[in-house]
């Protein structure tokens, strides 16, 4: 049970002003950029973070255990005005420009907060492991063995760097435990001072220097969507050794997780950053303002053995009590799970707890199809949306949302957009843009291979090939960009160093930054897009095609052509008389292992040794269903031009009728052993698993669902009524927390067209 400082500490998060922004993290930035601009890339870097952490304020609450928070004030009108100068002075200039500075991001708004020297990515799985094993003065002492091996002149500012970032933490954490003894709070500060340089000797030491790494790495260095990996286990042995000692008792240890926990929401601004329809988005002056951090539990060790430990519980329990948006709590299922553990892990799902279930049996083979080595494969975590994570083993997020409608569309145009139409002529060096590249998105016109004429593709299989052909020519194209794009980054970013190359294994021990080969692994998370509505298409295709031959390929390209004009009837049958993926229908699943085959070849056949970044696959739309249907024309489904793709691994909108097992078992037939993540949304009627027999209903569904190669369900137990009640009440409503992607969030602040979206949602009884 929550203690009344934090229910009320809770409470007060929703009274904030989203306008609020650490203004002096702005100001110490701002001076830094002339304070050092002549020094080296690695050096002006840490030089930049030992200035902020020795200025901003160092603030101790009386009332809690775990410190570490930034100073906030909302700016006024004239201080907007000049912060959003000087990030025009640095921002406005060419993609090419960017790119030589950045490499990627992910929106415009995500890189107006942050300065060109001093960038750091985040969606990172930092090595916590070694963290608190090794201490900052183990950290510092292996950049100080490296630097007597040989070295060239960018290796040593790199490391140098490291060193001044570290010698920075070490400086802040004191700072932390002065003032905490001048509060009187001699043994908080007693642990700040103990951790400030050695590694923790108890539960609590180890999760203070976590929070206020963490702290400096969100809010300071703009790192957010951290994964904290497998935090149950990696503090499971002091959690131990302190009850072992006398020092902590069970309820004094969730009241440390919870304190954690609330801190991980405190810091963040209770928005929605998908939501580019809300002022508390889009006007933002914030580094990670709502980024979400992920938290593993459970799952399978190495050795084949459970992981579910004292601590899996009892943090599975605080957010069962919190019911907040942070930490976003991945729970590894595996065959033979505890089933106690297993029930408290469904009963904090049904409550409504940001939980969400991934599954061990599917997500370590897809893994190690990818070539994740062993032990490393069992630690794995996410952090994005449902992106998967090596933790420590690598650095942050390059994706591809792969518009898996597009090769259709141009399988069924022989390689033109009908949207826009290739001119005579027209040629391009690559059919990805460079900004589209940069952001991992398919925007406007994709035009493909001139496959042959429709009229001579005489199979259902034919017309399969010709689709994997389109596929296959737009991944490679990804491909080919990429690689000149990597070209260009090895030139303009070697020596360069960010926050994470601190804390990544490999970075230090190379001396060089994970971008550029620092670490073991480097991916591109290639997220499939748009899976239930090519599925339905493809079947579509199959029965008036092929098999009932009530129209042409050709015929059926031209009506989709013209967006259904003049053939409103045939849209009609599409939509509303031909079977959809998700109500158990054999002919119509079959093409989720068809479509995930026809994924997989292609990703292969660019993938290999002679590649630094592996393509890993994904099923995953995030938010983004929207805008990649915008770019895409009507499809065989009945989806109008301009129209949203299914979203993510759910069928489409309204379409699965057949009641929630029928659905589950229709995504069975993915071959989720080849797939690494993403996530399936499922909302659930109150009514279906009301009262106690109602955690057993829910653990049974799910578990079946494991058993038969399922990989994650993330689930939102609320009615219709409910969520319309909040559009008309939002202050009634501000706790109201749903499982939106791989984040969650609070509905009344998610963006208008969020909220219809969500509200539209099968609702499923059981």
């Amino acid at each position: 049970m929550l203690s009344e400082l934090l229910q009320n500490k809770i409470a007060n998060l929703f009274k904030r002003d989203n306008r609020e922004t650490s203004m002096e993290r702005i100001k110490y930035t701002f001076e830094s950029e002339t304070l050092f601009e002549h020094e080296s890339d690695a050096v002006r870097y840490g030089h930049t973070l030992e200035h902020i952490l020795k200025n901003i304020s160092v603030i101790i609450d009386n009332d809690m255990q775990i410190m570490g928070r930034v100073a906030m004030r909302i700016p006024d009108e004239k201080e907007v005005e000049e912060i959003l100068k000087e990030y025009h002075r640095w921002w406005d200039m060419s993609l090419e420009e960017r790119h030589k500075i950045v490499l990627f991001y992910y929106n415009n708004a995500w890189l107006k907060c942050r300065p060109y020297w001093f960038t750091s990515f985040g969606h990172l799985g930092l090595d916590y492991e070694d963290m608190i094993s090794l201490g900052y003065k183990g950290i510092k002492q292996k950049a100080i063995d490296r630097l007597q091996k040989s070295c060239n002149d960018k290796q040593k500012e790199f490391l140098q760097g490291i060193m001044i970032c570290i010698d920075a933490l070490t400086m802040f954490t004191k700072r932390y435990a002065a003032s905490a003894m001048e509060a009187g709070k001699k043994d908080i500060s007693d642990d700040l001072y103990e951790i400030s340089e050695n590694p923790p000797k108890t539960f609590r030491q180890a999760v203070q220097m976590i929070w206020l790494n963490t702290l400096v790495s969100q809010k300071i260095a703009g790192c957010g969507v951290l994964n904290f990996s497998r935090m149950d286990k990696y503090l499971q042995p002091l959690y131990e050794a302190d009850i072992k000692a006398g020092r902590i008792n069970r309820d004094e240890a969730l009241n440390i997780i919870a304190e954690f926990f609330y801190r991980n929401n405190e810091f963040m601004e209770q928005t929605d950053h998908m939501s580019d329809d809300t002022s508390g988005t889009t006007d933002t002056l914030e580094l990670a303002f709502d980024d979400p951090n992920y938290l593993t539990v459970g799952g399978l060790n190495a050795d084949g053995t459970s992981a579910v430990c004292d601590l899996s519980y009892m943090m599975v329990e605080v957010a069962n009590d919190m019911k907040l948006r942070n930490p976003f709590m991945i729970v590894r299922y595996h065959d033979g799970i505890n089933e106690d553990f297993w029930k408290l892990c469904c009963s904090a799902m049904k409550s409504n707890a940001t939980v969400v279930v991934y599954n061990d049996d599917t997500m370590i083979p897809a893994l190690k199809y990818f070539n994740v080595d062993s032990p490393e494969v069992y630690d794995y975590g996410f952090w994005g949306c449902n992106d998967p994570n090596i933790p420590g083993h690598e650095g942050s997020l390059r994706q591809l949302w792969m518009n898996m409608a597009k090769p259709l569309e141009l399988a069924l145009n022989r390689g033109d957009y009908p949207m826009e139409p290739k001119k005579a002529g027209e040629e391009r060096a690559c059919q990805f843009s460079l900004e589209d590249r940069m952001m991992g998105l398919m925007m406007g016109p994709y035009y493909g291979i001139k496959t042959k004429p429709l009229d001579e593709i005489k199979t259902m299989q034919e017309f399969l090939d010709v689709y994997e052909e389109q596929f296959t020519y737009l991944i490679g194209e990804f491909r080919k960009g990429f690689e000149s794009d990597l070209e260009i980054e090895r030139k303009y970013t070697f020596g360069k160093m960010r926050f994470e190359d601190c804390f990544l294994k490999g970075t230090i021990e190379n001396a060089v930054t994970w971008t550029e080969g620092g670490t073991k692994y480097h991916k591109i998370v290639t997220q499939g897009s748009g899976l239930a509505s090519v599925i339905n298409s493809l079947y579509v295709i199959e029965e008036v095609v092929f098999n009932k031959k009530e129209l042409t390929l050709s015929e059926l390209a031209e009506m989709l052509r013209k967006n259904y004009v003049g053939y409103e009837d045939w849209q009609l049958k599409f939509k509303n008389k031909y079977a959809k993926f998700g109500n158990d229908i054999e002919e119509v699943d079959k093409y989720a292992k068809i479509l995930t085959d026809i994924f997989i070849r292609a990703v292969d056949k660019f993938n290999g040794p002679e590649y630094l970044y592996q393509m890993w696959a994904t099923y995953s739309t995030d938010r983004a269903f929207t805008l990649m249907g915008e770019q895409v024309g009507a499809t065989p489904d009945g989806r109008f031009q301009k129209d949203p793709l299914s979203e993510n691994q759910s069928p489409a909108d309204g379409s699965d009728l057949a009641g929630v097992t029928a659905m589950l078992n229709s995504l069975s037939h993915v071959p989720f052993e080849y797939i690494t993540g993403g996530p399936l949304n499922l909302r659930l009627h109150p009514s279906a698993i009301a009262g106690e027999a109602g955690v057993d209903t829910l653990a049974a569904l799910f578990k079946t669902y494991m058993q038969n190669g399922g990989m994650q369900l993330q689930i939102n137990v609320i009615d219709a009524q409910t969520l319309k009640a909040a559009l008309k009440d939002p202050d009634k409503y501000r706790s109201l927390c749903v499982r939106v992607t791989g984040y969650s969030a609070y509905f009344v602040e998610m963006g208008e067209k969020a909220q219809q979206e969500f509200i539209e949602r099968t609702e499923h009884t059981i």
